[in-house]
């Protein structure tokens, strides 16, 4: 028999893991300890099943049953892992279903234990019309609340990524939104241009957008239900809550045995995904990764960047040398009919970096402008004095913008020049793209800056 391979986690990074030590592996052993009943899910798809556009057996396409059959990993659900002993090489589990306990002896770990939903910790905060976005159950019983219930009205705390993708599908089920935010506008990592656009779609669409506006408490009702969320400058009527106020690493598992974490919190990790424990791997939102534009350990919290990851942890653990060299900040989301798209860095963070940042917005057509369907779209690129290297973009459009921002991305992570993006073969065809691209657009204009001292 080989080495025996634990993974504590069953959500993005966790199974890649697995899977990939063993098939890295076909004579290991590979457990992985999930604390809840399900694995391998879908969290970024949560908002469209509360919106009813994905069915609920689609939020969950692995089961336990076919990780073990497809992927030869032994997964335990209702298993959670309460301690780490390194120098023993044994975690302490607990069985959720039976209350037993037993210890695990393991030749390599990967800790895999993601994120937690940041709370508000006011009182009413567990109300049973109070809800996060963050694991399947709470899907179930948000959907279930809000099609069985009829809630007339809703509270978001939270303007990010999930409170737009919840602003959107609430609204959707018929339900008066407002969105409570603790900045003049949504979105805090995007360019003030595209957040002010952001904003403009919401109020277009009939969500009320309340800036600066921080939550300081819950009026519950007789039912036991939150009935207006408290802030500074009055409050506001709720018949559902959803808190979206970000997420944290959850890392103290990690901690408590001793591995070194950055300033956010998440475990610090080699290019192999090793911690500062040899035998120990660690992978996904639970860690702080390499940061391509700057260079520095980031905490970026996506599920592409956790599979990555996850791959690199898994084959290393089986005794590979894959290795991970960083990620950069690509996200998008569709607000109502809006597409927005951040890859790289914001001007902020890049000047804060130490770069001298250039900036040129642009707005040309997704298509040729007299095909039927042509939307404009926006880009805003920002790009480094010195070395004329893009270091981050916003896209938005009702058309066209995501697929954009993904060419874009993959020019920042090959530090990609403008004047190299100016030189792009792009396709031509009336129905997708005009002869110059919005991209090619965007580059020549901010070539015009760079030239200008």
């Amino acid at each position: 028999m080989g080495r025996r391979i634990l993974v504590i986690g069953g959500l993005a990074a966790g199974p890649s893991a697995a899977s990939k030590a063993a098939r890295t592996s076909p004579d290991a052993e590979v457990v992985l300890y999930e604390q809840g009943d399900a694995v391998s899910y879908g969290i970024c798809e949560i908002p469209y099943h509360i919106s009813g556009e994905v069915k609920a057996e689609d939020l969950a396409p692995f089961t336990p049953e076919t990780l073990r059959t497809t992927r030869r990993v032994d997964v335990r659900i209702l298993h959670r892992v309460e301690e780490i002993q390194p120098h023993r090489r044994m975690l302490r589990v607990r069985n959720l279903k039976d209350g037993t306990s037993s210890e695990e002896r393991f030749d390599r770990l990967v800790i895999a234990t993601g994120s937690r939903p940041g709370r508000l910790g006011f009182d009413g905060e567990d109300s049973r019309n109070v809800f996060r976005v963050k694991t399947l159950d709470e899907a179930y019983a948000l959907r279930k609340f809000a099609v069985e219930e009829h809630p007339r009205t809703a509270v978001i705390v939270g303007g990010g990524y999930i409170g737009m993708e919840m602003a959107d599908a609430l609204t959707g089920l018929g339900i008066e939104v407002t969105v409570l935010h603790n900045s003049s506008l949504p979105m805090k990592a995007l360019e003030r241009e595209t957040r002010e656009r952001v904003r403009e779609e919401l109020e277009k669409n009939g969500v009320r957008f309340v800036g600066m506006a921080q939550a300081a408490g819950f009026v519950r009702g007789l039912e036991g239900k939150v009935t207006h969320v408290v802030t500074g400058d009055g409050s506001f009527e709720a018949g559902i809550v959803v808190v979206a106020i970000g997420v944290e690493p959850n890392s103290d598992l990690a901690r408590g045995a001793g591995i070194r974490t950055g300033s956010s919190g998440g475990i610090l990790t080699d290019q192999r995904q090793l911690t500062s424990v040899d035998g120990i791997y660690a992978a996904g939102d639970c860690c702080e990764v390499k940061n391509i534009v700057s260079g520095r350990q980031a905490y970026i919290p996506l599920a592409t960047i956790a599979s990555k990851a996850g791959w690199t942890a898994g084959e290393n653990a089986a005794g590979g040398n894959a290795v991970f060299r960083g990620a950069i900040r690509s996200i998008a989301v569709r607000v109502f009919g809006l597409e927005v798209a951040q890859v790289g860095a914001s001007e902020e963070d890049a000047r804060e970096a130490g770069f001298e940042t250039v900036c040129e917005t642009i707005t040309g057509w997704s298509r040729v402008a007299a095909m039927p369907g042509s939307e404009r779209v926006t880009i805003r690129l920002i790009a480094d004095r010195k070395s004329q290297r893009l270091l981050g973009a916003n896209v938005s459009g009702r058309e066209g913008a995501v697929l954009r921002a993904n060419t874009l991305a993959v020019a920042i992570q090959q530090k990609v020049t403008i004047g190299e993006m100016q030189q792009w073969d792009l396709a031509y065809s009336p129905p997708f793209a005009p002869l110059w691209d919005p991209l090619l657009v965007a580059a020549n204009a901010l070539q015009r800056k760079l030239r200008t001292p």
